[in-house]
């Protein structure tokens, strides 16, 4: 199944540990109990469970889901996006890059 990286950013005055209104939707969409519903419902799994990395107020997390879609789709459902900038990146082994690295023409010497 693919692998996607999803990486959230957001402002301090919107984070979570500082806004009442940003707490109550993380808690709502991402709390112990709602979590693992959405990610059944959009067939999303972790392989990296959200990191958070400190002290700024950016989020990684490494997921696997039939397609992109479905990334996208448990990013909105769980409020993710509502404060946070989330990018979902499609991963590619380097294994697999570098087995194919010659079939793109080099364009520097």
């Amino acid at each position: 199944m693919p692998s996607y990286v999803i990486i959230a950013d957001h402002s301090p005055d919107i984070c979570p540990s500082a806004n009442a209104r940003t707490r109550a939707r993380a808690k709502e969409g991402l709390g112990p109990e709602a979590l693992p519903k959405a990610l059944a419902d959009h067939g999303v799994s972790f392989v990296l469970e959200p990191m958070h990395l400190d002290p700024g107020h950016t989020t990684l997390a490494i997921v696997t889901a039939a397609n992109i879609e479905s990334v996208v789709r448990f990013a909105n459902d769980t409020g993710l996006v509502q404060w946070n900038t989330v990018n979902v990146y499609p991963t590619t082994p380097i294994g697999e890059l570098m087995a194919n690295v010659d079939d793109t023409p080099a364009i520097f010497d």
